[in-house]
């Protein structure tokens, strides 16, 4: 058999690899869009949330015994709750303080104290309760707004290098915590049935996996298109001083896109998780820059762009590999980018940008 005629054998296993494996991709990269396109800004510590997500399901099925049913929307929850805190600890102080920020940030030094270890048990023990209730008492500060201070217009440069910052943090500590062995969900967190139709085979997992992401995208387009929330979302993305006008609370739409957007990313690591069954503190970077790759591709800001960018980007991937170039299949990826870049800048979605604040 030639080397073409294998190719089109393994055609349609190869096509259900990719539609399934896009579906996480598309997943991971709503959250790079969906702040970018909110925001204005480039979220370069979500790979970090993704990670975390992918342990915090992992520490629901392992440590308290959680079936994954439930893991899940409590992984989601908790990755959003990280989003929040990265919101308010990185980009916050960039546009505007306050005297909670200046608290949230006194409670973040101590308690990154306590978890460097530099005392004793005991005393390390209460530098990190300390420490993270003074960040609790600053996220609440924070949020009655007071003593805040002038609006901000720090350049793009100090938010990208401030979430590089955040998200080496949020590797470190992951590393500190976990060990940088690998990580795995027992055999039995998802009771995976293989189906085969012909020459294709797909597996339970997959199947769910692959309806799951669908539903949250759905959810998603439908959120930020009919709720009031995405329709204060989709003003403040065109100018955030008109809404702010309009009577639209820019600073709790911010937050809010955090925490969708790093949810979203915690659904995608658990999917990601379960579906490689390997869970490393530095698995968010190369997905992190395929997310970078789909949003690129599909056009920035735009939602269904990075869908079907996603199922592009899986795509090339494992057709790269059924062709027997593996090792050629980032470098394939990262190609089109340039591309991309050179020929269609805004995207195959994407739309030349309104001047923006």
């Amino acid at each position: 058999m030639s080397a073409w005629d294998l190719f089109l054998a393994q055609l349609p296993q190869q096509l259900v690899n990719a539609v399934w494996l896009g579906s996480v991709y598309a997943l991971f990269a709503l959250g790079y869009t969906l702040v970018f396109g909110v925001l204005d800004l480039l979220n370069l510590a979500h790979g970090s949330i993704f990670m975390w997500g992918a342990y915090f399901g992992l520490i629901c099925v392992t440590v308290f015994g959680l079936p994954i049913w439930v893991a899940l929307p409590v992984a989601m929850v908790g990755a959003g709750l990280l989003g929040i805190l990265l919101e308010r600890l990185a980009y916050k102080p960039l546009r505007q303080q306050t005297l909670g920020t200046r608290v949230l940030w006194a409670g973040f030094l101590v308690t990154m104290l306590g978890v460097m270890g530099l005392f004793e048990t005991a005393v390390d023990s209460l530098i990190l309760i300390a420490g993270i209730l003074v960040m609790v008492a600053g996220l609440w500060l924070d949020y009655k707004g007071y003593k805040p201070g002038p609006i901000r217009k720090s350049p793009h440069l100090a938010s990208l290098i401030s979430t590089i910052g955040a998200g080496t943090i949020l590797v470190t500590l992951a590393q500190s915590t976990f060990g940088a062995q690998q990580s795995r969900f027992p055999a039995d967190t998802f009771p995976t049935q293989v189906y085969t139709l012909g020459s294709v085979t797909i597996t339970s997992l997959q199947i769910v996996v692959f309806v799951l992401s669908i539903a949250l995208m759905a959810g998603l387009s439908f959120y930020v298109s009919r709720s009031k929330t995405g329709k204060a979302m989709r003003a403040v993305a065109y100018k955030q001083s008109t809404a702010s006008l309009l009577g639209i609370y820019v600073d709790k739409i911010f937050v809010q896109t955090f925490f969708i957007s790093s949810a979203l990313a915690g659904a995608a690591g658990v999917f990601f998780g379960l579906a490689f069954n390997v869970i490393t503190p530095f698995m968010g970077a190369s997905v992190q820059l395929k997310g970078l790759t789909v949003i690129v591709l599909g056009g920035l800001g735009n939602i269904y762009g990075a869908v079907l960018g996603g199922f592009i980007v899986a795509g090339i991937e494992v057709f790269s590999v059924a062709a027997g170039q593996s090792d050629f299949r980032d470098a394939i990826v990262f190609s089109l980018l340039f591309i991309m870049l050179l020929v269609w800048p805004q995207g195959l979605l994407g739309s030349k940008a309104d001047t923006r604040d």
